[in-house]
């Protein structure tokens, strides 16, 4: 009778697997380099509207992945629109869509001014929504951004907006600022062109509380190729 008991639980839990939203097993950091997103290229002519452009590695988000696939769009849980200017611009300090250019106190609460955010929390925070509800995964983005500046890492290997280094320096000096991790690097080659830098991710176990390295399957490294990259003032 046992052993019959234990084969329907055993099918049961074959027939009804995790749901996907509770499957993520660690997240991505995603920054990114603004002028290297807004470099034209053919496929993306005067990409950004953001004028000036920020000086800084900005969020592009928070990814939540698993070792074996990716994770996207995992439940239906709708966005909430901000409400007070002064939030949309507490979190477009570090989080802004390069794309539009800044809003007015009277016009922040159109669609167009908040879809980044909207698509972020859509496609990547809703696989997270078991741990991160929408206001802890939005404020815990932020304070990894606050923890993690990009161009100080990058300065102590002097390298700097406007140089052109090697992609190993580059990965090697990450590396090393992130207590020997692997980080996610991602180019664009805009034709016959260097690649230009453009993103880099820091990895996290689920509870973000630890560094680990970002797993191989899912590294963007190589569009970076394996020689000089520029990296744009």
């Amino acid at each position: 009778m046992m052993g019959i008991v234990f084969k329907l639980i055993l099918l049961i839990l074959l027939l009804c697997p995790l749901t996907i939203n509770s499957s993520f097993q660690y997240l991505t950091f995603v920054q990114q380099w603004p002028r290297g997103y807004c470099t034209d290229n053919p496929a993306n002519p005067n990409r950004c509207q953001r004028n000036p452009l920020p000086t800084v590695f900005t969020i592009h988000g928070l990814w939540p992945g698993n070792f074996t696939k990716i994770l996207q769009n995992c439940t239906s849980s709708p966005y909430t629109s901000l409400r007070t200017f002064q939030d949309w611009n507490n979190r477009n300090l570090r989080w802004p869509d390069l794309t539009k250019p800044s809003p007015t106190a009277q016009t922040f609460r159109q669609e167009k001014f908040q879809s980044f955010w909207r698509h972020e929390w859509t496609k990547h925070g809703t696989c997270s929504e078991n741990m991160y509800p929408q206001a802890t995964y939005f404020s815990r983005t932020i304070q990894l951004s606050q923890r993690h500046n990009i161009l100080n890492y990058l300065a102590t290997s002097n390298i700097r907006p406007g140089s052109n280094p090697t992609v190993s320096s580059v990965n090697s000096t990450i590396y090393k600022a992130i207590s020997n991790h692997v980080p996610d690097l991602m180019c664009v080659t805009p034709p016959r062109q260097t690649p230009v830098l453009v993103e880099i991710g820091i990895c996290f176990n689920a509870t973000m509380t630890t560094i680990i390295d970002c797993p191989s399957g899912f590294l963007r490294t190589r569009s970076c190729g394996t020689n000089t990259i520029s990296f744009p003032a």
